[in-house]
């Protein structure tokens, strides 16, 4: 069989780009009629008429009557996108806990999972893990329309999914976990750096929506940077744009990380209670808070001079700390920096579910080709149901009348994935 010509390679884009068009609008607004989808796309009738005949071959449409009458007298059929043809998921195989979060094609988050992890769990062990964790999240859909999976991982990831340098599980390194992890789900797998991911959530669901360049600053028990550029995620040559975590001067102590994390500052107190009385004005807390800003503020001044961003987000653990950790590090910030141009400093709104939702963004940008043929569908606004009022106090909190635009989306999903079941390992035996 000849290969396609030029004429053809640029007669199939061109069909492409239309589909894409046609997707786009059709994924957004649900339900349209031929006519409406051909003037929201600027395309002719019979060519809408055509891409539509096509994806509902693919089970990606179907046809339902409409209410009103055509220009002909009869009722006018509506073409309505069919979001559950196919799911994906987002997986954050973070220190502590398993996260696992599933959408449908339109961007609806349809479940989640949570699973708690041991510190002496192994590398194999959580790659276990983190597929049963994907199967119960998955529970009563159709687990054969799963098409896209991304797992953010603590590591330097190149573009093939394989290991650089792993410094909390070496035993990863140099492997290929997505083809590994690919061949124990039966779905193509992506593996990306998780504060590259947690970075991606937030330019796309969280505190940098409205930003173009922006430094992330993932914050728990290690420190790591991400970069994102014109709206787009900046690797670098060799994955590890940002990672400075090295450098002794940062304070950032990633090398090693259970070790010597950057929460010995806090002096064995935990940091929730540390956070909570200084904001209540404790004396001792503040000083700590104000010791662990010191700690780790020459890392984040690094990684900020260098890009000049619009913002820095700090993210992670830490972040739902409040207002405390971001004013202690704007005065470390304004101590050290003497420029009056300086990014400012924001509070992620994903939290803890950053990395998950990151990844469930990057497996909606994968569908976009897979299933699509197109890179050019912008990822769909993601949508998280409301939490059940009667589980729990978190739930009940969330589950009132309040208006969607003020209460955030970290806030909701995190209602959303803590009325899931939260699975936690037994207790070894010997401890009490």
């Amino acid at each position: 069989m000849a290969l396609p010509g030029h004429h053809e390679r640029e007669m199939l884009a061109f069909r492409q780009r239309n589909s894409a068009t046609c997707i786009g609008a059709l994924r957004d607004q649900r339900v349209l009629t031929v006519s409406e989808l051909a003037r929201i796309t600027g395309l002719s009738r019979p060519t809408v008429e055509s891409i539509v005949a096509d994806l509902e071959t693919q089970g990606l449409v179907s046809h339902e009557p409409g209410a009103g009458p055509s220009v002909k007298g009869r009722p006018a059929r509506r073409v309505v996108f069919n979001a559950t043809a196919g799911y994906v998921a987002g997986i954050d195989l973070g220190l502590h806990r398993v996260t696992v979060l599933v959408s449908d094609l339109a961007g609806t988050v349809v479940a989640a999972a949570l699973h708690d992890i041991e510190e002496t769990i192994t590398g194999a062990e959580l790659l276990t893990l983190a597929a049963a964790t994907l199967g119960r999240a998955l529970g009563q859909l159709d687990a054969s329309r799963l098409t896209a999976v991304t797992v953010g991982i603590s590591g330097i990831v190149d573009a093939s999914g394989r290991v650089l340098q792993s410094n909390v599980l070496p035993e990863w390194n140099d492997h290929d976990l997505a083809q590994a992890l690919g061949d124990s789900l039966g779905c193509p797998v992506t593996i990306e750096n998780d504060v590259n991911l947690a970075a991606l959530g937030e330019v796309h669901a969280g505190a940098a929506q409205n930003a173009d360049d922006v430094v992330f600053i993932m914050v728990g028990h290690r420190i790591s940077a991400a970069i994102i550029l014109g709206g787009i995620l900046h690797r670098g040559r060799n994955f590890a744009a940002g990672e400075v975590g090295d450098l002794e001067s940062t304070g950032w102590g990633y090398r090693d990380v259970h070790e010597t994390s950057v929460l010995d500052a806090f002096l064995g107190r935990s940091p929730e209670d540390v956070f909570a009385a200084a904001d209540a004005g404790d004396v001792d807390a503040l000083a700590m808070v104000t010791r662990f800003a010191n700690r780790i503020i020459r890392g984040i001044a690094v990684v900020g001079l260098t890009v000049d961003p619009d913002l820095i987000v700090i993210g992670g653990g830490l972040s739902a700390s409040g207002p405390v950790l971001l004013g202690a590090l704007h005065g470390e910030l304004g101590q050290l920096v003497t420029r009056s141009t300086q990014p400012p400093l924001v509070s992620s709104t994903l939290g803890r579910n950053g990395v998950a939702v990151g990844s469930l963004v990057r497996s909606l940008e994968l569908v976009s080709e897979r299933l699509y043929g197109s890179s050019d569908i912008a990822v769909p606004r993601l949508v998280v149901p409301r939490p059940p009022a009667s589980h729990d106090a978190v739930a009940a909190d969330l589950a009132g009348d309040f208006p969607i635009g003020v209460t955030s989306f970290g806030a909701l999903l995190t209602a959303f994935a803590d009325t899931q079941s939260i699975v936690r390992p037994p207790r070894n035996r010997g401890t009490p």
